[in-house]
């Protein structure tokens, strides 16, 4: 599928991708040296047609392919995870915020929608018409910058979607007790929801809510279609 065919089928979304201007509003494509290594020996360490999504913050057989130089420059040396996300999603369910650079490579095409945390009103909401949606090659490795909104990609194909993920080490793992008793003291604490990952749900995905998400999205909740 190419973006002209995706646009056709997705008339409502804004399409670019990571050559695009409009990208650097959101992040940056890196040159991966090793993305062929990564593109056959990535995949089968990554369940494959999955019914539901699955995220795993780290993986050490994925950890030990090579690319951590490319990681060293983004995060400063810091120590950081490679875990991957993977599964059949087709539409917008959330939007998550590190206050951290991260790295995603996809492993298949696929979709990831962003936002802009400056986009968020006064309410702490956020409308889903701004939502920017960006076409991914297999083989692509982007950084988004820090609070750039985005969730989980969505799937181009029936198989799914697989994407590898590079964090500081401890992101996206759960709070300490401590944390969770002082949540809600600022405006903003609203969305922290595990370490270094503030998110707004959906009012339609129930299930992120009644794990203690936010409901901080108005609007459609955006579906991908790829046929």
């Amino acid at each position: 599928m190419n973006k002209e065919d995706l646009q056709a089928l997705n008339p409502e979304l804004s399409i670019i991708t990571v050559e695009e201007r409009a990208f650097g509003v959101y992040g940056t494509q890196h040159r991966h040296r090793f993305i062929n290594m990564l593109l056959s020996e990535a995949p089968p360490l990554i369940p494959s047609d999955l019914t539901e999504n699955r995220y795993i913050a780290s993986v050490p057989e994925l950890e030990a392919l090579p690319g951590k130089e490319l990681y060293n420059l983004v995060f400063g040396g810091m120590d950081v995870q490679v875990g991957y996300v993977a599964g059949p999603n087709m539409t917008l369910n959330g939007l998550e915020y590190h206050k951290s650079p991260e790295i995603l490579i996809a492993l298949t095409d696929q979709v990831l929608l962003l936002g802009k945390w400056e986009d968020i009103d006064e309410q702490w909401m956020y409308d889903a018409e701004n939502v920017q949606a960006l076409y991914l090659k297999a083989g692509d490795c982007i950084e988004l910058y820090p609070r750039t909104l985005h969730f989980s990609p969505c799937r181009l194909s029936d198989s799914g979607f697989k994407t590898l993920i590079i964090l500081p080490r401890g992101t996206n793992t759960p709070l300490s007790e401590e944390t969770m008793a002082r949540r809600g003291l600022g405006a903003e604490d609203r969305f922290l929801f595990m370490k270094n990952k503030w998110l707004l749900a959906h009012p339609e995905r129930t299930v992120l809510i009644q794990k203690g998400a936010y409901p901080g999205i108005q609007g459609k909740n955006i579906k991908v279609l790829y046929q």
